[in-house]
């Protein structure tokens, strides 16, 4: 990518920041790999809130891996803990490519004791498209009524492969929050355990979906 592209697609990420997503600009660390390449897609701006998820590394090409170490929200005896943490990234599917989605499903864990004890819990991804200027958003909200101790493998799930535009530029948002409430004498904690995965799965092709289109058409005529 030259310097030309870059600084126009930093301006872009810019503008869309301060509009569509005010709530992002709030705060951000950068990741120690803010840029790179994966196998069929680069990503740029990469960064979190409130770091928490701190900096992801790469697996198979296109699955961002993070490693957090302290994201609980826990409370006793009657207080309210919250903890929240939101990544930010712009992609960019190489020549001939497309995005077809993101995926965040990881481990949920909790722990709740006690009358008046609840935990509540929520993951959004937003996908904002920087060629067509439209946006998108999943959210999985952890189930209400949890009591005792479990795991839970759940998180949202979000399709770029439907309507007519290829999704191949975007900003790529993931917003988590947990918060733990217990009564008194209770107890309650919610935490992401082990490894967190953020997967893009592989583009499809546009040529070869150019292709497809045009043995349609031909059909139909």
């Amino acid at each position: 990518m030259n310097t030309s592209s870059m600084n126009l697609h930093l301006v872009t990420l810019a503008l869309v920041g301060s509009t569509s997503l005010l709530g992002s600009a709030q705060a951000f660390v950068p990741w120690a790999n803010a840029s790179g390449s994966g196998t069929n897609f680069d990503w740029i701006n990469g960064g979190s809130d409130t770091n928490l998820f701190g900096s992801p590394i790469l697996v198979g090409g296109d699955t961002f891996r993070f490693f957090p170490s302290n994201f609980t929200a826990q409370s006793s005896d009657g207080h309210v803990s919250q903890t929240h943490d939101r990544i930010q990234v712009e992609l960019l599917a190489h020549e001939g490519l497309r995005l077809e989605g993101v995926t965040f499903i990881n481990t949920w864990a909790y722990n709740v004791i006690g009358a008046g004890s609840s935990v509540q819990g929520f993951a959004r991804i937003s996908v904002t498209d920087l060629n067509n200027f439209r946006t998108t958003s999943v959210t999985y909200t952890l189930p209400a009524g949890l009591t005792g101790a479990g795991e839970l493998q759940a998180g949202p799930r979000i399709d770029l492969t439907q309507g007519d535009m290829d999704w191949t530029h975007i900003y790529l948002v993931v917003d988590t929050n947990f918060i733990a409430t217990s009564g008194p004498g209770g107890f309650a904690s919610i935490s992401r355990t082990g490894d967190c995965n953020l997967q893009v799965p592989t583009p499809g092709s546009l040529a070869l979906l150019g292709v497809a289109g045009l043995v349609a058409l031909r059909r139909r005529r």
